[in-house]
């Protein structure tokens, strides 16, 4: 649980930072340069930041007040979430997203019976591909997690505490704890009415800074422009915040260095560890290297495209591995004529960056 805070109360102290709890930033004037507090407290900047991150996605269903049926995003949904597994038989995740995979995972190891019900035709659908995705899906139910796809719910029953959930195809899942993981949607209110430019996320050039001058921002609600990907993108995810976060703050205090990250995320489930770069949904081809298997998964899906590696993704790989692959996606090197080797674990894949 410490883990979860960066600094003590004496760092902050010690490093002349002041920290103001309880109070809520309204709005910007980004002409002033001033914060307006909700208690009316004005804070004027020289450089400020806007890391509001997200909300959860309410689903506004029938039953969805019962208790039992939870949200995660905050330590006190945690804490919750933990009181209730000790009284839980069975489970409901809505969304087969990291989140909801993730927590599927730590029920199933502490004996609850999990089912998950993702609306799509697969899981992880934004960001593995459906060969993926089913063997992933295949892993699961090998542990005894049971899924429902192309379908969603429809309401929630009990008594004051959830008893069964009930999908869009009538069917009925009993369930003592309930978890809604759907997504979160970026929180604009701040940036919106202080007059700066957003549209999912609150839009930032290369160096993190927005349609206001000497106004940042970083994590879940910055939308980006990803030089390497070519794109704009928002991405939700710890690698991200904690990246984008330190860029910020060094062009806040007089840096110019641009965003250049390959992005990527990470999951433990199970005896899994998962981790995926780049591009892994637009691709000309993919090569697998290691074992793609379900007792004992050891691989590295590769994915290709025009000659490049685009982005991958890795079950129980070794670091270093995919170090180097990050780099031939930073650098863009063409290896059209050494692709065929990839899938050789004998082949040195440090070779393709001389």
């Amino acid at each position: 649980r410490e883990k979860l805070f960066f600094e003590k109360e004496e760092f902050y102290r010690r490093e002349n930072l002041e920290v103001i709890l309880q109070r809520s930033v309204t709005k910007i004037d980004k002409n002033e340069k001033v914060a307006v507090l909700d208690n009316g407290d004005n804070i004027y900047f020289e450089k400020a930041l806007i890391s509001t991150g997200g909300s959860p996605r309410k689903l506004n269903l029938p039953g969805e007040n019962l208790r039992g049926v939870h949200y995660l995003r905050t330590l006190d949904d945690a804490d919750s979430i933990r009181d209730d597994v000790s009284k839980s038989k069975t489970a409901l995740i809505v969304g087969g997203g990291f989140i909801g995979m993730e927590v599927a995972s730590s029920l199933t190891m502490l004996g609850v019976k999990v089912t998950v019900i993702e609306v799509k035709s697969y899981i992880w659908n934004t960001f593995v591909d459906e060969k993926i995705s089913r063997f992933i899906q295949q892993y699961f139910e090998s542990k005894g997690v049971n899924f429902i796809l192309n379908e969603s719910v429809k309401e929630f029953q009990g008594d004051k505490m959830v008893k069964a959930g009930v999908t869009s195809g009538g069917k009925r899942i009993d369930a003592d704890l309930v978890l809604l993981a759907v997504g979160i949607s970026p929180n604009l209110d701040i940036a919106q009415k202080s007059g700066i430019d957003t549209g999912n996320g609150i839009i930032a050039n290369e160096y993190l800074e927005t349609s206001a001058k000497d106004i940042y921002t970083a994590g879940d609600v910055a939308n980006i422009y990803d030089p390497i990907e070519k794109r704009r993108k928002r991405i939700e995810h710890w690698n991200n915040a904690e990246y984008t976060g330190k860029l910020a703050a060094r062009n806040m205090a007089g840096s110019h260095e641009q965003y250049n990250f390959v992005s990527s995320i990470w999951s433990d489930i199970f005896d899994l560890h998962i981790e995926s770069a780049g591009e892994t949904t637009n691709y000309d081809e993919y090569i697998i290297r290691g074992k793609f298997e379900i007792t004992k998964p050891n691989f590295n899906v590769i994915y290709l495209k025009d000659g490049l590696v685009k982005g991958y993704l890795a079950i129980n790989r070794e670091y270093d591995e995919l170090d180097v692959l990050n780099k031939l996606i930073e650098k863009g090197i063409d290896i059209s004529n050494k692709k065929s080797s990839l899938a050789d674990e004998n082949f040195d894949l440090k070779s393709l960056l001389q």
